[in-house]
């Protein structure tokens, strides 16, 4: 026993080291984080409800963040770090249910796996997500041993936790309690009725939610490459599915990344299929969970992206740990993967964020303008990383179609003289002038072409009267200065 407790810290460790590798991240918060941080900043008699309302994802995280939302970057990101590692030992309990061999082969991918690695160091709610429906995947294996208060009382709070933190949570919810029903029909009404009512509101809920998403959603199309990342983006040292998914798997020919994304893939892919035959209910579950996320993102109600799916895989690790139990070769070979993909630049940790505010704060810092004009997104966005006391303009998602027709009237108050910055995200506004009306043609998100004309226009307005033209271009950021000519 003393052994056994000396190994689990041993792995928890070495899940906390690897946490921490990169974790101070140059490019700064990037958007979904800024949301996470100021969402959490607001206080409660300053609208901090309201904004709650104005997301699509649930307040606990938000809530969960408060206390620590006037720290640095890195404050913010151990938040994530901490329940990522107390998942740790939570799935060698769950994996314990069925034996201690399983408890540690799935504690030891959970401290290792790469996709987890890097939400861990993430100012948003995948690692509560993770820990959250690990809990539910422990009190499933006791309820199905034991069906007493105490298991049951730690899978509804954990049900709880779930559904109040990440917005897809109902999907994999509703399943798995419909499967422990299923199950136990010799439940006590004590216990069947509150199972009972979990389902009849996660009906409810999820109905309501499927309505309110689809308005969040514009920026991503499926396609059936997105299950194959899934699969790579969870069990390979490669996150490719964070945003959108590339058309062909083997997007890129290098050797060394056809190995990284290829092999993990396979040995994980493998021991769930090996474990679900004898987990057969938990896979079911797993595969159901899937399938209904694959059919709401065909039909454009929901983004088929990796972390929207993290519900599933603490299943997925319980299901390699069963599968591989009796031959641990494929075990270690997966992290001997997960520790050596440290050094390969495709690993998820090193992986720059972007579309990081600190970045074109940092240029706006060096440039000092008289005004700056922020497209796509509003000044306070960058206020975390700006010293600059310019004065501002914008044009973002709330105003932009008040300039659609004429975007550089947004200029008429430029003075002559005056030196103005120009912020541009580059990932929603990339469509030349050539292309523009193929791009409508193709039925491209309307906010790709709506902000990729305003880009257009303004930069023609700055280089017709403007001089002293000055472009900077890193990560997804432009930002052009110019003087207006007197």
């Amino acid at each position: 026993m003393k052994h056994e407790k000396i190994f689990l810290i041993l792995i928890i460790i070495l899940g906390f080291i690897l946490r921490l590798i990169n974790i101070d991240k140059p490019e700064g918060l990037w958007n979904d984080e800024y949301v996470s941080w100021f969402v959490s900043s607001v206080p409660f008699n300053k609208g901090f409800w309201e904004e709650i309302l104005k997301q699509c994802h649930m307040p606990f995280y938000y809530l969960y963040l408060k206390p620590f939302c006037n720290y640095n970057d890195i404050v913010l990101r151990l938040t994530s770090v901490v329940p990522s590692l107390l998942a740790i030992p939570v799935m060698y309990l769950a994996g314990n249910e069925i034996s201690k061999r399983i408890g540690f082969i799935s504690a030891s991918i959970t401290a290792a796996l790469p996709f987890l690695v890097y939400y861990a160091q993430e100012v948003r709610f995948y690692s509560l997500v993770f820990l959250f429906t690990a809990l539910i995947l422990l009190f499933t294996l006791k309820l199905l041993k034991t069906t007493n208060k105490v298991n049951l009382t730690g899978y509804i709070l954990s049900a709880f936790l779930l559904v109040t933190t990440h917005v897809l949570g109902f999907i994999y919810l509703f399943f798995n309690t419909a499967y422990l029903i299923y199950k136990k029909k010799k439940f006590s009404l004590k216990i069947l009725i509150p199972l009972s009512v979990i389902i009849i509101l996660l009906i409810f809920f999820g109905i309501n939610i499927l309505k309110m998403l689809p308005s969040s959603q514009w920026w991503g199309r499926f396609s059936y490459s997105n299950i194959l990342f899934l699969f790579s983006d969870f069990f390979s040292p490669v996150l490719t599915n964070n945003i959108n998914a590339p058309a062909v798997f083997f997007y890129n020919k290098s050797i060394l990344f056809i190995i990284l994304i290829t092999i993990p893939t396979l040995i994980g892919f493998t021991g769930v299929i090996t474990g679900s035959k004898s987990l057969k209910g938990i896979s079911i579950t797993v595969l159901l969970t899937l399938l209904t996320m694959c059919v709401l993102a065909s039909g454009g109600t929901i983004v088929f992206i990796t972390k929207y799916s993290i519900e599933i895989l603490p299943a997925l690790i319980l299901l390699i740990a069963a599968g591989y139990e009796k031959l641990l070769a494929p075990v270690i070979i997966l992290l001997i993967f997960y520790i050596l993909g440290i050094f390969t630049p495709y690993y998820p940790a090193k992986l720059p964020r972007v579309e990081g505010h600190k970045i074109p704060g940092e240029i706006l810092n060096s440039v000092r303008p008289d005004i700056i004009l922020y497209t796509y997104y509003e000044p306070d966005r960058f206020y975390r990383y700006m010293s600059t006391d310019a004065a501002t303009l914008y044009i973002s998602k709330i105003n932009r179609f008040e300039y659609l027709d004429n975007p550089a009237k947004i200029l008429n108050t430029v003075k002559s003289g005056e030196k103005i910055s120009v912020v541009f995200l580059d990932s929603v506004s990339f469509i030349p002038p050539n292309y523009i009306n193929e791009a409508e043609n193709r039925n491209i998100p309307e906010m790709f072409i709506t902000f990729s004309k305003i880009r257009n226009s303004l930069i023609k307005t700055l280089n017709d009267n403007y001089e002293d033209f000055d472009l900077q271009h890193k990560g997804s950021w432009t930002v052009i200065t110019a003087t207006k000519v007197k």
